[in-house]
């Protein structure tokens, strides 16, 4: 699928829609992930992308650029 294709398609999503298809994603990395599971720890290759993507995460945190919510935090009745 092109670039531009692609884009329109995910401008063409809803909120919920797009939050599902991210949670299906991670899922899916998660289940790749705890696969090669050893002694109850997962471990992740430097060049996998959801390794990338928690450090990306943790450098935007320590910029101040976004706050991680904690676990209850997020699954409250206020957000």
């Amino acid at each position: 699928m092109s670039t531009a294709l692609m884009e329109q398609t995910v401008s063409n999503l809803s909120l919920a829609d797009l939050e599902a298809l991210i949670r299906r994603v991670v899922r899916e990395e998660l289940a790749r992930a705890w696969e090669e599971e050893e002694e109850g720890v997962v471990y992740l290759d430097d060049d996998s992308p959801l390794y990338q993507d928690l450090l990306e995460i943790r450098t935007m945190k320590e910029r101040g650029e976004i706050r991680v919510l904690s676990r209850e935090e997020a699954f409250s009745a206020h957000g």
